[in-house]
């Protein structure tokens, strides 16, 4: 069922057009080795101890890095979007972000999310020549995995487009690097929950690049910010499936990192 599911998503919700502009895109690999930085607190320490290495390989960035003053050291090859925040003028990234991506001056490859990514967004940042605009299909396909792992390469879907990690990693994947290492990518949002005297579920948000921040969930989100992450953790199963299927290998280089089924080096 969830094959069926899966393929009639596609077919309704995925654009062709968009996947085969996707596979075209030459990216001209510096190696077979991607570095992915999540936005977990612990970046900040590796920031530090591999900035060198940052800065002589290919690496792929993802929502509000930009805020980052190591952006415009790093000079990231690819640049992912998901969050709605980056997306919405009533939050409040969303002026820092289109800021920051204006003032890119080196060649950047910024991928977002076809259907989700409004078109006024898109309009605002093609006013930079630097940006290589890239949509990408955020369709949810699950199911039997050889069909599963056949619409990944074409470019037709996500097994969860509940996090921008998985974006990043299949981005990586599909453009042949062999190597896939990650960064930043703690997972560990579990320990960041808590109550207060009131029963009021909060999150401390903690990010590399800003002081932790508290976040009231809405009454009855906490079941659902629950299985969101049930999601993310069983996506990151199936991209280790992938990998093997595509012949690269994923490294999870991240201290104390949630994420289990990665090699670690």
């Amino acid at each position: 069922m969830e094959t069926i599911v899966s393929l009639l998503s596609v077919c309704f919700i995925s654009s062709f057009s968009v996947a085969q502009k996707l596979k075209k895109i030459n990216v001209n690999r510096k190696s077979d080795t991607c570095y992915v930085l999540g936005n977990g607190p612990s970046l900040k320490k590796d920031l530090d101890d591999n900035i060198e290495s940052f800065c002589a390989n290919d690496v792929l960035v993802v929502n509000t890095m930009c805020k980052s003053p190591f952006y415009k050291v790093i000079k990231p090859k690819f640049y992912v979007l998901l969050d709605p925040i980056c997306f919405d003028p009533s939050w409040g990234e969303y002026d820092n972000v289109v800021e920051c991506l204006l003032n890119t001056d080196w060649e950047m490859f910024l991928y977002l999310p076809y259907r989700l990514c409004p078109k006024e967004f898109q309009v605002v940042l093609k006013s930079n020549p630097k940006l290589n605009i890239v949509l990408f299909n955020a369709t949810r396909v699950v199911g039997l995995s050889h069909i599963s792992f056949y619409l990944y390469k074409q470019g037709l879907g996500l097994p969860s487009s509940r996090n921008v990690m998985i974006q990043a990693i299949m981005c990586g994947i599909n453009k042949n690097y062999k190597k896939i290492m990650l960064y930043g990518a703690d997972h560990s949002w579990t320990r960041d929950l808590d109550a207060d005297e009131k029963n009021r579920i909060y999150i401390k948000d903690k990010h590399f690049y800003e002081e932790d921040s508290k976040r009231y969930l809405p009454v009855g989100m906490y079941r659902e910010y629950l299985l969101q992450h049930y999601q993310t953790f069983v996506s990151h199963f199936v991209m280790n499936s992938y990998s093997n299927y595509r012949g690269a290998k994923i490294i999870n280089k991240t201290k104390h990192s949630f994420i289990e089924e990665y090699a670690v080096e």
